[in-house]
């Protein structure tokens, strides 16, 4: 894992303790949490707000938290201090925070309900979208996941750091970037926790008429006023995590990238790539997991 400064300096293997760089097909579309051991230049230089970068194509993150433990740690006989700090990407960092003003939008797109806020992020592909309501003092990324169920949409980075924005019924498109055996992924099913997670909805017409979902036995069932048939059915289809993959360390495989599993294609909802150094005495690790999903529609 290669980690470069502002300043160009690198936060070389024998600072860096371990680091995860994750992507996920959510609000936040990647993050970084990374422990370093600390000098006076490097702890100057690692504080809220600084920027980092990441991997060969430099994706830059913002440090939004920091912790520094003092003492804790022994190396060739002299306490050492370690760093530990959790990374946004870059532009991101409004989208955690309250809403400082209210914001409405009408007729716009998903991307630009992102940038709404503030943020500044840059949006490959985008969707566009009825409406989009933030309240004063509202969390901005529960606003765009309601919206994400609402236009049965998704929204993932690529390795540029940009924002692509797809509905799921195009989320498969395209050429797969691994392919693997079936026996390679280990398989999830519950239907159960699914038939609770991914709930059938009813709304009303204006006119007071009821305008209902499909609604099956033993499936739970909620009310979302105010939508068309369209939004309605929608709500009812979701990317379902259907099993997971361990692989070798590949950092550049990222979440909405799609993986090939004999016949069928699968898209990446969340990415998780690991790297420890064990230069504190433990073991070196480095791997990556993926969480593989296929749409679903009740």
């Amino acid at each position: 894992m290669r980690l470069v400064l502002p300043s160009g300096q690198t936060i070389g293997t024998d600072r860096l303790i371990s680091g995860f760089f994750r992507t996920d097909c959510t609000p936040i579309v990647a993050s970084l949490e990374f422990q370093c051991t600390l000098d006076e230049d490097l702890d100057a230089a690692l504080h809220e707000g600084s920027t980092v970068t990441l991997g060969d194509q430099y994706i830059e993150f913002t440090i939004i938290k920091r912790r520094v433990v003092s003492g804790q740690f022994i190396k060739d006989g002299k306490p050492i201090n370690v760093g530990a700090y959790i990374a946004l990407l870059a532009g991101m960092e409004k989208l955690i925070e309250p809403s400082v003003k209210a914001i409405f939008l009408k007729d716009s797109t998903i991307g630009a309900a992102f940038r709404a806020s503030g943020n500044k992020l840059k949006v490959a592909e985008d969707v566009p979208l009825l409406r989009y309501f933030c309240p004063l003092g509202a969390t901005p990324t529960y606003e765009i996941a309601r919206k994400f169920q609402e236009e049965a949409a998704t929204a993932f980075c690529n390795l540029k750091g940009q924002i692509i924005v797809k509905r799921l019924s195009n989320i498969t498109d395209g050429e797969a970037k691994l392919t693997v055996d079936n026996s390679a992924v280990n398989w999830i099913e519950n239907s159960t926790q699914l038939n609770h997670d991914m709930p059938n909805f009813v709304t009303l017409n204006p006119d007071g008429s009821t305008l209902e979902g499909t609604l099956k036995p033993g499936v739970k069932t909620g009310f979302y006023p105010g939508l068309d048939a369209r939004r309605l059915k929608n709500l009812s289809t979701a990317l379902v995590t259907r099993g997971t993959l361990m692989r070798a360390y590949t950092p550049d495989i990222l979440a909405g990238d799609i993986i090939q599993v004999g016949d069928n294609k699968y898209s990446i909802l969340t990415a998780v790539s690991r790297f420890d150094t064990g230069i504190l005495g433990g073991s070196s690790v480095s791997a990556t997991k993926f969480w593989l999903a296929e749409v679903v529609s009740l």
